[in-house]
């Protein structure tokens, strides 16, 4: 994959020259030759010493285009190289760390690895089911990579491919990360006894230690711990999200880990470098545009803007008649026009065909007919191959997303144009965490399936299958309840979860509860129910409980998720507040976009809207800033939904409730004292008798990420089970 950039890129080939002294010193070998031949890369002792040495010359490439690390992590072996580039450890001792570990592994023989569909709360049974099978990475809340002997990994791997889970042998020549390597250790330290690292010049989130903030000192000690110690890569990612990090650049010669970030943190930007059998050069300079049309601004390369002759076009309509494709040039009989831009957004012009049906918008179901799994898989494909650039023969029902080198930002983009062309919600990892074309497919079908369930509702579905008592879980301020996902997938497949979403024309608590209630009673009539929420998502949640309890329906639980009633501020009047919020926000919008917001504070405490008021201030911020409509539509309906939970006072509930309490101060841009207590039941105890409070080591915004989510879903699941006993 490197070969052509080395005769393309004059910056990476110059890095490759630099290094090839320094890793044959060590490790016996030419980089240069290695990259231009592609000989002897199927022994370890060869492939790892020519990946790190990639893996340094790739983030040289990109510096030269302007991209700087805000941090780092490694995985396994990649934290040798992402030490050096860190500035903590040099090329010469990093490059014996990776020789003598490549020396070492080469000899194991014996062992298996495997990379699976496991979720954490299925690693409990891990080893009364498959004996000496161990976790060797913790790659997502839902993909692991297990090792241990050939037989019980293969077993294992059996088990899931029957169930329809992702499964996949690795080719190794031993188990690393696990019991296997215990025996190497002693020599491995003794041979990197000399070795020292140096306090790094940007933060290094380990995936060794078990908390990834910790310090590491990148000595003899440390690099044992990273050959045995399982690899942590989800605390790692979660971290350094949680501590604002929201693109992650992965340095090596194809994409393997943008499922594990996706699946970890599911709005965050995953792009790759190079990608396996593409020509190097052209699949390097993808990555870099994608880098900025996703917001980066890299320095402009040298030359001059000139004008190009404009494209010639050749029209062709299409149409779709019977479940048979037709085409024809001329012919007025134009049914539903799929019409793509070169983003890969597909819209539906809606016009009406000689059939006579006629989709709303064009998506497919409006008219009480759902499509059929072939059309969904045709269309899938037809996407996929119109973003990725692949030939549509090369696209299968059997293909791997990921051997399509396809990246987040594209999967976004196709998720676009299916939610456009379906009309479903569709959650980014359905793309990038399915095994083949086929399977993702499905999970768009049952998406379909869902949607014509609910649509009319605010109910969603989040889990659907189980037979125990549901879960419904009230959305936050101004979001959807796709922030419950994580939470739901680890209570079990028993447990059914819906989520309940925002309904605009309920401007009260009571109200929006009202109407939960009776989205809850359409979709479970009977047996007994649990309610929750985060943050004012709690409020409702609450409130909702009450209405059912009052209509003689069971509620076993409510669980609020650092839900803070409002502290009384006497003396404070609501014109106070109101200012002291606006002013608050023109702040955070100096700090954020270096604009001065000027706002008629007087006029806008006078309004009796919060809509009106809260459309004066958004109409003012896009004249002095370049916000996108998602980002202001957000802003207003957060806003509202504030002001609705202040002026809701909570009523007694006498059933079962649990508190799961945020310890660490969020990191909130616009800070209210209103909501600045330290009281551990956050007020809830005055209203609800029956409470238990569980402080969780996070703050506000990051508790439903991992690892705090699994932690809320520990104690969530035993509470429940004491129950049912």
């Amino acid at each position: 994959m490197g070969r052509r950039l080395l005769a393309e890129e004059p910056v990476f080939a110059a890095a490759v020259e630099k290094l090839d002294p320094q890793l044959a010193a060590e490790c016996g070998l030419s980089l240069y030759d290695q990259l231009a031949s592609g000989d002897g890369l199927d022994r370890l002792e060869v492939a790892q010493p020519v990946l790190f040495g990639l893996q340094l010359a790739l983030a040289e490439l990109w510096r030269a285009h302007g991209v700087e690390p805000a941090a780092v992590i490694g995985h396994s072996m990649g934290e040798v190289a992402a030490a050096v580039c860190a500035g903590a450890l040099d090329v010469a001792d990093a490059a014996r760390v990776i020789a003598v570990r490549a020396r070492l592994l080469s000899g194991l023989s014996g062992g298996a690895m495997a990379v699976v569909d496991l979720e954490d709360a299925e690693l409990d049974a891990l080893p009364r089911d498959f004996p000496g099978v161990h976790v060797a990475v913790h790659s997502s809340p839902r993909q692991k990579v297990v090792t241990g002997e050939e037989t019980t990994v293969n077993r294992l791997v059996r088990r899931l491919a029957e169930q329809g889970r992702a499964a996949r042998a690795m080719r190794v020549v031993g188990a690393g990360h696990s019991p296997q390597v215990d025996a190497l250790l002693p020599e491995l330290t003794e041979a990197m006894s000399g070795i020292r690292g140096r306090p790094p010049r940007v933060p290094v989130y380990s995936t060794v230690l078990d908390d990834p903030r910790g310090d590491c000192v990148f000595d003899a000690t440390h690099w044992a711990a990273n050959l045995r110690r399982p690899v942590r890569l989800d605390r790692a990612i979660a971290a350094a999200a949680a501590d604002g990090h929201s693109a992650f650049l992965e340095i090596s010669p194809h994409p393997v880990l943008t499922r594990a970030v996706v699946d970890t943190v599911p709005d965050a930007l995953a792009v790759g470098t190079l990608g396996r059998d593409a020509d190097g050069a052209a699949a390097f300079v993808h990555r870099l545009g994608t880098l900025y049309a996703a917001g980066g601004r890299p320095p402009l390369p040298p030359g001059r803007v000139i004008d190009l002759p404009g494209p010639r076009w050749r029209h062709v309509r299409h149409w779709w008649t019977d479940g048979r494709a037709a085409t024809a040039t001329g012919d007025r009989r134009t049914g539903p026009t799929d019409r793509t831009d070169p983003t890969g957004r597909t819209g539906r012009t809606g016009r009406t065909g000689r059939t006579g049906r006629t989709g709303r918008t064009g998506r497919t179901g409006r008219t009480g007919r759902t499509a059929d799994a072939t059309s969904v898989l045709a269309r899938l494909s037809h996407h996929i191959s119109t973003v990725t650039g692949h030939p549509p023969t090369r696209i299968t029902a059997g293909t791997a997303p990921a051997d399509l080198g396809l990246d987040s930002l594209m999967a976004v983009r196709i998720r676009t144009a299916l939610e456009r062309e379906f009309g479903i919600e569709l959650p980014l990892r359905d793309l990038l965490g399915a095994a083949t074309v086929a399977d993702a497919a499905t999970r768009i079908q049952r998406a379909l399936t869902a949607r014509t369930t609910d649509e009319g509702s605010p109910l969603r579905t989040l889990r659907a299958t189980g037979s125990r008592p549901p879960l419904f879980l009230v959305h936050a301020a101004g979001g959807s309840t796709d922030v419950y996902r994580a939470l739901a997938e680890r209570l079990g497949e028993d447990r059914p979860v819906y989520g309940l979403e925002r309904v605009e024309e309920a401007r009260t608590v009571p109200e929006k509860a009202r109407r939960y209630a009776e989205a809850v009673a359409a979709v479970h009539p009977d047996g007994p129910c649990l309610l929750g929420g985060w943050s004012f998502g709690g409020f409702v949640a609450q409130e909702t409980a009450r209405h059912l309890t009052a209509a003689g329906r069971d509620v076993e639980l409510v669980v609020l998720v650092d839900s803070v009633r409002p502290l009384p501020q006497p003396g404070r009047t609501r014109a106070d507040r109101i200012r002291a919020h606006l002013a608050g926000f023109a702040r955070h919008v100096a700090d954020t976009y270096g604009a001065r917001l000027e706002l008629p504070y007087d006029d806008l405490v006078a309004m009796d809207d919060d809509g009106d008021r809260i459309d004066a201030v958004l109409r003012a911020l896009r004249e002095v800033a370049d916000v996108p409509p998602a980002a202001l539509e957000h802003q207003r309906a957060s806003y509202l939904d504030m002001r609705i939970g202040e002026a809701h006072s909570p009523g007694d509930h006498d059933g079962r409730v649990v508190l799961f309490r945020a310890t660490e101060p969020a990191p909130h841009t616009v800070r209210d004292p209103a909501y600045e207590r330290d009281d551990e039941a956050l007020g809830w105890d005055e209203v609800c008798p029956r409470l238990e409070v569980v402080p969780v080591p996070g703050h506000h915004l990051s508790l439903l990420d991992p690892p705090h989510v699994d932690e809320i879903a520990v104690h969530l699941r035993r509470v429940l089970t004491e129950q049912a006993r």
